[in-house]
């Protein structure tokens, strides 16, 4: 279940979070490769959710294939 505090961050964030173009978070986002969603026409990404994929990667055996 979806938090009521939790932070919803946009694209421009999560760009520089990762230090990407903006549109490389769009292709992400789009790709399914983010989990995001979408507000009219811009996308958002819960901070729990950016933090559980994050984690997952950490723990992914280097053997798997790369998120990004």
């Amino acid at each position: 279940m979806i938090e009521v505090k939790d932070k919803i961050l946009h694209v421009p964030q999560i760009a520089k979070f990762f230090g990407v173009a903006d549109k490389t978070v769009w292709e992400w986002c789009k790709t399914g490769k983010l989990p995001a969603f979408k507000i009219g026409k811009e996308w958002r990404i819960r901070k729990s959710d950016l933090q559980k994929m994050i984690n997952q990667k950490i723990k992914t055996p280097k053997s798997q294939k790369a998120l990004f």
